[in-house]
C-alpha cells in the first residue's frame, strides 16, 4: 500500500497542478503581475496573481475602468506574446484617454462593442474568447450593464422580478471561468458598481452590487476603489478640480486569497500631461516606509533591500542624490537600472510578510470598508 505521499506526488502529477496537494507549512508561491507602481503593489504583495478572478469595485467616477485598464497595460508591458480583451458592455470606453493614462497599446487590445446581445450572449462570447491561445486578460464592463435576454424581449411595462435577474447566468459562468483561468493561468476581471439602497438593516445604510453573490465569492481578489482626489505637485489631497495638474485614485484591497489584506490598501496617481504618475507614488511608499536610506534631511541613498548593499554607479560611486528630484531625474534616465530597482522592490514586498500598515489613512480606509463591509447581492 502505498502512502499518502506517494499518492500526492501522483495525482499532483495527473492533474498537472504541484500545488493540488502539500503539506500545510508550505505555502504555495503564485505568480504576479507588477502594475511597477508601488502604490497599488504594496497592498497587492507584489501585484495581480495570474490564473485568478479579480473584482473592481466601487461607486460612480470612482477609477474602476481606468484602474483596470492600467492592469491591461501591465499585462502587456509584461506578456508581449498575448492580447487584452475589453469588453464594453456600457459602450463607454474613452479608448484615446485611456492609452494616455496608462500607456496601453490599443493595437494588442481586441474591443468587444457587444450591440443587441443579451447578457447570456455576452458571457458566452468572453468564454468563447477565453479559450484562444494568445489571450491573455479580458475584463468586463460592467456587471450591471448585462442584460437577461428575457429582460430584452419583455415589454417596457412588463416587470420581470427576479426571473429577469443575471444573478443565474453569472453564477455558472463565474464558475466554469474559475476553472478555466486557473488552467491558462490568465486574469479575468470583473468591473462591478456600489449603490446604495432604498432601504437600512439595523440602522445602517445598505450597499448593493448587482449580479449576485458569484462575483464576490468566486473572485480570489476584490479591489473596491473610493472617491478620487485631486493633485497638484506634491498635493494629492485636493477637493477641487479647478487647476488641478491631475488626481489619485484610492483603494482599499477587502479580499485576497493569494496574500494577507493586512496592508490595508492604496493608490494611483495620474497626470494630465503624462498619464499614472508612477514614480512618485513608487517614490512615495519607499520613503514611507524606509526602503529608500535618508544619510541626512535631504539626501538619498537607494539600496538593495534583498542585500542590504547601497547601489553603486558605472565608475563604483555610491549613488547618493541631494533631493527628491534628483532621484526621479536618475530613475528616469537611466532605464536599465529602473527595471533592475523596480523587481527588486516587487521581489521584497512579495517576499516580506512585515506589515508596515496601510498607505491610507484611517479615515479613508473606514470610508471605503464601512461600505464593503454592509454590501449585499442583489
Amino acid at each position: 500500500m502505498s502512502s499518502i505521499f506517494e499518492k500526492a506526488k501522483k495525482l499532483n502529477k495527473e492533474f498537472q497542478n504541484d500545488k493540488l496537494i502539500i503539506t500545510a507549512d508550505l505555502t504555495p508561491k503564485y505568480k504576479r503581475l507588477a502594475i511597477r507602481d508601488l502604490g497599488m503593489d504594496y497592498p497587492l504583495f507584489g501585484g495581480i496573481p495570474y490564473g485568478r478572478i479579480i473584482s473592481v469595485s466601487g461607486r460612480e467616477h470612482s477609477g474602476k475602468t481606468l484602474a483596470t485598464c492600467t492592469i491591461l497595460a501591465a499585462y502587456q508591458r509584461a506578456n508581449p506574446d498575448k492580447v487584452c480583451v475589453f469588453v464594453d458592455v456600457e459602450h463607454s470606453l474613452d479608448k484615446t484617454f485611456i492609452a494616455e493614462m496608462t500607456g496601453l497599446d490599443l493595437t494588442k487590445l481586441y474591443y468587444v462593442n457587444p450591440e443587441r446581445m443579451s447578457g447570456e450572449q455576452i458571457l458566452a462570447t468572453i468564454l468563447e474568447l477565453q479559450d484562444s491561445d494568445d489571450v491573455g486578460a479580458i475584463a468586463l464592463d460592467s456587471i450591471p450593464a448585462l442584460s437577461s435576454g428575457k429582460e430584452l424581449d419583455a415589454d417596457m411595462e412588463t416587470n420581470l422580478g427576479r426571473a429577469g435577474q443575471m444573478a443565474a447566468p453569472l453564477h455558472t459562468f463565474t464558475k466554469k471561468m474559475v476553472d478555466l483561468v486557473a488552467q491558462k493561468g490568465n486574469i479575468f476581471i470583473f468591473i462591478n458598481q456600489v449603490r446604495v439602497a432604498d432601504k437600512l438593516k439595523n440602522g445602517v445604510v445598505i450597499y448593493t452590487e448587482p449580479g449576485g453573490d458569484a462575483p464576490r465569492y468566486y473572485s480570489s481578489v476584490k479591489i473596491r476603489f473610493g472617491t478620487r482626489t485631486f493633485t497638484q505637485g506634491d498635493n494629492v489631497e485636493r477637493s477641487d478640480g479647478e487647476g488641478a495638474d491631475g488626481f489619485r485614485l484610492k483603494f482599499v484591497i477587502t479580499k485576497n486569497k493569494t496574500a494577507s489584506c493586512s496592508r490595508g490598501g492604496g493608490f494611483l496617481t495620474y497626470r494630465y500631461d503624462k498619464g499614472l504618475d508612477w514614480l512618485f507614488d513608487t517614490f512615495e511608499v519607499a520613503l514611507k516606509y524606509g526602503f529608500i536610506q535618508r544619510p541626512t534631511a535631504q539626501s538619498y541613498q537607494l539600496v538593495n533591500l534583498e542585500t542590504g548593499e547601497v547601489y553603486t554607479d558605472e565608475s563604483g560611486n555610491i549613488l547618493k542624490f541631494v533631493g527628491k528630484n534628483k532621484v526621479k531625474e536618475y530613475l528616469s534616465s537611466h532605464v536599465d537600472f529602473q527595471v533592475e530597482y523596480l523587481e527588486m522592490l516587487t521581489r521584497y514586498i512579495a517576499a516580506n510578510s512585515g506589515v508596515y500598515g496601510s498607505l491610507l489613512d484611517e479615515r479613508d480606509m473606514k470610508e471605503i470598508i464601512a461600505e464593503d463591509n454592509s454590501v449585499e447581492g442583489n
